[in-house]
């Protein structure tokens, strides 16, 4: 079986407008308010937190590293077609889907501008895994009137739903593969011009990375807009704090947890 496990547990965003943002999640994807203070809503699903809305009075957006898209993995097909349906019905912007061969995966922006896909895993022998542990993926059209034929009657995301991944867009790509391969453990499953994709275990992404965009990004401060935080559950958190300690790289011990800033200016919550 391939490594589904939740990888990516949380993520926190900067924002102008709480109350607009936190209508947004819970009315267009359907996350539930599990706490609301005049400054923050967490959100989730059957009690767990997903993302962390705070906000950030007098700031702008910047062309600085962070968030390219947070993924959300929903359990099948139906379920996906399901969202879509649910989507078009509440007249909720798409960007567009694709077919990735080991995925089927739809794209949307939240009002402040962060990425968002929500997709479904492909069986596992569908997937194009090389011998080598490489698993390439594809960018081909959805079939949105077939996945309406088989969607589910859902009015928002099912309570399983996890985070299945987070895509990033970074000041340095071979910066950023280093840290994350050499302090975090994780394997480079593929790459591509300006991208990579990076897993632990049998998985096509948990993480990924890129420098796409025109603008020359900097590195981003703790309180700019947009990703500011997320929590990661790696497979041996003791081996992730000895390789910190060998590469002599910064962290905060957080009781059974571990703080750092990746090379990015984001913070990670380790455990």
């Amino acid at each position: 079986m391939y490594n589904q496990e939740t990888v990516i547990t949380s993520y926190l965003l900067n924002v102008t407008n709480l109350a607009t943002m936190t209508d947004y999640y819970h009315h267009h994807l359907g996350l539930d308010i599990l706490e609301k203070a005049s400054k923050q809503v967490i959100l989730g699903l059957a009690g767990r937190p997903l993302l962390i809305l705070k906000e950030q009075v007098g700031q702008t957006r910047q062309q600085v590293a962070g968030l390219y898209h947070t993924a959300f993995l929903v359990p099948d097909q139906a379920s996906l077609g399901g969202i879509l349906r649910h989507l078009l019905v509440t007249n909720t912007p798409l960007l567009g889907g694709a077919d990735h061969g080991y995925s089927q995966a739809l794209y949307l922006q939240d009002p402040e501008d962060n990425g968002i896909e929500i997709y479904w895993d492909k069986p596992l022998s569908d997937w194009d895994v090389r011998a080598n542990g490489q698993i390439i993926g594809v960018t081909e059209e959805l079939d949105g009137t077939r996945l309406l034929e088989l969607a589910d009657n859902r009015t928002g995301l099912p309570q399983n739903t996890k985070l299945g991944h987070i895509h990033l867009q970074v000041t340095d790509l071979k910066a950023n593969r280093t840290f994350y391969q050499h302090n975090l453990g994780f394997e480079l499953k593929s790459s591509m011009k300006q991208a990579d994709f990076l897993a632990y275990g049998l998985y096509h992404h948990h993480l990924a990375a890129n420098t796409w965009t025109r603008a020359k990004l900097t590195i981003r401060s703790r309180n700019q807009l947009g990703l500011g935080t997320y929590a990661l559950t790696v497979p041996n958190l003791d081996l992730v704090r000895e390789q910190l300690d060998v590469n002599n790289y910064p962290y905060r011990n957080l009781a059974t947890k571990l703080a750092l800033t990746d090379p990015n200016g984001i913070e990670l919550i380790i455990s």
